[in-house]
């Protein structure tokens, strides 16, 4: 057995309380709690971060926290991490508008050329767009769903 699987079966699983914590690992990890009594048990499966991640939040054990924090590195709480440049939604669209203005442009460029190196360009950049526009949705529904309020006049 792997180190990390045998970290996580003596966390999860060796103290008889697997029942309360395995599922509670799945649920966090967004699993299946038949994933994470594999990933404790199967020598072939490489755990996921995930699971790691849950598994240590679940249990507190300084093992898996050794995982998660190797020397020289310290866990940060998420509370601490420094913020987003805009918490506004409003701003977040008005700050795509203007990438995707420059996009938008190249992408017309682009689609009108035959060379096979504009194409590829042109390809990368549909990319990026579609990236943008996911992100802004994402934002959009985040901040719908915490109760949020946006600005229809800056769209």
């Amino acid at each position: 057995m792997s180190d990390i699987n045998a970290i996580l079966y003596e966390a999860l699983i060796q103290n008889r309380e697997d029942q309360v914590l395995v599922p509670q690992v799945a649920t966090m990890a967004g699993m299946a709690a038949r994933t994470v009594y594999e990933y404790c048990a199967d020598p072939r499966r490489t755990p996921d971060i995930r699971a790691i991640r849950a598994a240590f939040a679940v249990t507190q054990s300084p093992t898996i926290k050794m995982l998660l924090e190797p020397p020289g590195w310290r866990l940060v709480p998420v509370s601490d991490l420094a913020t987003p440049q805009t918490d506004s939604l409003s701003r977040e669209i008005e700050d795509v508008v203007i990438h995707t203005g420059n996009l938008l442009q190249h992408l017309r460029e682009g689609l009108k050329s035959k060379e096979t190196a504009t194409v590829v360009k042109t390809a990368r950049l549909i990319g990026r767009l579609e990236t943008e526009v996911m992100e802004v949705r994402r934002l959009f529904e985040d901040t719908i769903r915490q109760g949020g309020e946006w600005e229809m006049s800056s769209l």
